[in-house]
């Protein structure tokens, strides 16, 4: 039968004002080693009883700080007990990072590393586990102490040449660098190591854990806490995840909660299949009794017995209940949460409420309403949800309220879940809701009605006058219509007449067209028959008309020279000399009147023309030119021959 500790008033009162001035809880520390810390520690200062040296933590607050740190004694070393160190980088870590997948995370847990030598060591462990199996994985080791300076020390990184004594030189060269008489931990070392403080009875606990190494400290806790503890551990672990536990402490408990691998050096594994088992006792250790029976291991069965009697009221309950830990964990299933969403609890119990997916159960109910209940703000919270079924015909309608679960001395020990069947009652108040809203569409509709009723008879009231007004508007445009009429018939009239004056005009039009274009084909067959040469050109000097004459006198084509521009059109009979002094004497609006000109002959020749070249005026404004070339090559042999007969006459009459 375990040994009762004494229990001294004087001291307890300290513990009490430590928890309130600094929220560092002893109350279930034991108590011998608590009073040794503090014997010594008011020898140090030089105090003869409790009570002085209470005195003393009252008047310098600083004395909180240093009790604490007596208390909590930080004996540490970079890979103390080297046998633990070597099975985990030898044989447990390996396993444990064969079942990782490639780039997941490794997460280690140094709960209470003090000066941070052992979370350190974990990180080489590991590191070089890592190059052995040539895996690639991202690395976090947690380093968390209770004590702050102890974590401010263990940030820095830095140790004395006396810290370091135990590690080999190999490791030392490798992850170290010597800065003076001290040694400090590499970068790439210190960036996968996260120091913080943590308590491990009050604080909240790391999740998603691969390791949780806790050496030498449930020395300090008594069996309940040590409970409390390990089970933390056990849900902030992975399935299969390792515990590591000091080689003088030897739980019994430990060993319920998981399977030993290796019990001389205290490494224990996590078993996925002992949930149930874990929340059953966790609700047992709720279970309300004296503080001497909960201690007495021999009253176990009295517990259970009474365990029984509460879960068997729980279970005939109609409605689904659900009870959880703190943290999430879900500790008891009663048989009407079984059947309402079709799970039975060995699927349930020991696994995290917020992970089930559970219809109904809103994220927010889980989370904020929950937080809002845990910490006391409210006694009760409800949200409203739906399960929807297959066997059933219809979804179930489930209010769920959340409240807290109290243990024996009436302290927040988990939360309690209440699922009501309110199926009926919103079908109800949906039939009562869509009656009232009935109601007050017709009401509405009556009185639109009404107003609708008198609106309209004031509109007819008037519309009357309206007609009225608008049947003298009538008459009035009757007599205008009609006035209207006879404008239209003497308008008529006219038309009649400007449509036969139109007929007249057209048919003197067509008359003329007809003259106009008969008096332009015998232009143009007068022109075409001239033996002189025409050509007609408009205002940008494009040739309009080009006759037979024209043709036959300058070697190129009516066809080839029409809407041509003469200026840059080549014709053979013409040097560019005369068909540029053309040019310039027509932009002039000069006459060019009987020049003689040489041409060559179609026959290779050489003729004599005469040109003539007259711009066309009418008003002033140029309207184009007409050129005329007179062949009189013919004319200038007879005179020729004519001179020189008149020369042999005169030579003859000399004689």
């Amino acid at each position: 039968m375990p040994r009762k500790e004494t229990i001294n008033p004087a001291v307890e009162a300290i513990l009490e004002r430590i928890r309130e001035v600094r929220n560092v809880d002893f109350r279930s520390y034991k108590r011998a080693t608590l009073h040794r810390r503090l014997e010594r520690r008011m020898a140090e200062r030089r105090c003869k009883s409790v009570a002085e040296y209470r005195a003393v933590l009252e008047r310098e607050p600083a004395e909180f700080d240093a009790l604490i740190s007596a208390m909590l004694i930080k004996v540490t070393s970079f890979f103390r007990e080297p046998a633990m160190w070597e099975e985990l980088e030898n044989t447990t870590l390996p396993q444990v990072l064969s079942e990782k997948r490639a780039g997941e995370e490794i997460r280690v847990w140094c709960a209470g590393c003090a000066t941070g030598e052992e979370a350190f060591s974990a990180a080489i462990v590991v590191a070089e586990v890592l190059q052995r199996t040539h895996q690639q994985q991202t690395v976090k080791i947690f380093g968390t102490d209770a004590d702050e300076k102890a974590i401010g020390f263990a940030r820095q990184g830095s140790y004395t040449r006396d810290r370091v004594k135990g590690v080999p030189k190999r490791i030392l060269d490798k992850y170290f660098v010597a800065t003076g008489e001290a040694y400090t931990v590499r970068r790439e070392l210190r960036r996968s190591t996260v120091f913080g403080v943590n308590n491990l009875v009050a604080d909240a606990h790391i999740s998603r854990l691969d390791v949780v190494i806790c050496r030498n400290v449930f020395i300090y806790l008594d069996a309940a806490l040590q409970k409390r503890v390990l089970t933390r551990f056990h849900f902030a672990l992975q399935p299969h995840g390792i515990l590591v536990l000091g080689k003088s402490e030897l739980i019994p408990y430990a060993a319920k909660l998981f399977e030993p691998v290796d019990l001389p050096r205290r490494i224990y594994r996590k078993d996925g299949t002992r949930h149930v088992a874990l929340a059953k006792s966790q609700l047992l250790a709720l279970i309300p009794s004296p503080p001497a029976l909960r201690a007495a291991e021999e009253l176990q069965p009295a517990l259970e017995a009474a365990h029984k009697i509460y879960s068997d009221v729980v279970q005939s309950l109609r409605n689904a209940v659900i009870v959880t830990s703190l943290d999430g964990a879900v500790l008891l299933w009663n048989d009407a949460a079984a059947a309402l969403w079709g799970r039975a609890d060995t699927e349930i119990l020991g696994k995290r409420l917020a992970s089930l997916n559970l219809q109904g159960l809103a994220g927010e109910l889980i989370v904020e309403k929950t937080r809002a209940v845990r910490e006391g703000r409210i006694p009760v919270d409800r949200a409203f949800g739906v399960v929807d079924r297959r066997e059933a015909e219809k979804a179930v309608q489930i209010m769920v309220e959340v409240s807290a679960l109290r243990d024996g001395a009436g302290g927040a020990a988990g939360l309690v879940y209440t699922a009501h069947d309110v199926t009926e009652l919103i079908e109800l108040q949906g039939e009562l809701r869509k009656a009232n809203q009935d109601r007050q569409s017709a009401l509405e509709e009556l009185q639109t009605t009404n107003e609708e009723m008198q609106s309209s008879n004031e509109e007819l009231e008037t519309t009357n006058e309206e007609l009225q007004s608008a049947n003298e508007e009538l008459q009035t445009t009757n007599e205008e219509l009609q006035s209207t009429n006879e404008e239209l018939e003497t308008a008529n009239e006219e038309l009649q007449s400007i449509n036969a004056e139109l007929d007249a005009t057209d048919r003197e039009l067509a008359h003329r067209t007809s003259e106009m274009t008969t008096f332009g084909f015998i232009q143009r067959t007068i022109i075409r028959s001239l033996g002189v040469g025409v050509i007609v050109l408009d205002e940008q000097g494009r040739v309009k008309v080009w006759n037979l004459a024209a043709e036959r006198l300058l070697g190129v084509g009516e066809d080839d020279a029409m809407n041509q521009v003469l200026w840059t059109l080549h014709v053979p009979a013409l040097s560019r000399a005369v068909i540029q002094r053309l040019r310039k004497t027509l932009q002039q609006q000069s006459s060019l009147r009987a020049e003689r000109v040489q041409y060559e002959l179609p026959s290779g020749g050489t003729g004599n023309a005469t040109v003539a070249a007259i711009p066309i005026i009418d008003g002033g404004k140029t309207l184009g030119s007409l050129i005329m070339f007179e062949d009189v090559t013919r004319f200038t042999a007879v005179s020729a021959e004519l001179a020189e007969m008149k020369g042999d006459d005169v030579k003859a009459s000399g004689r």
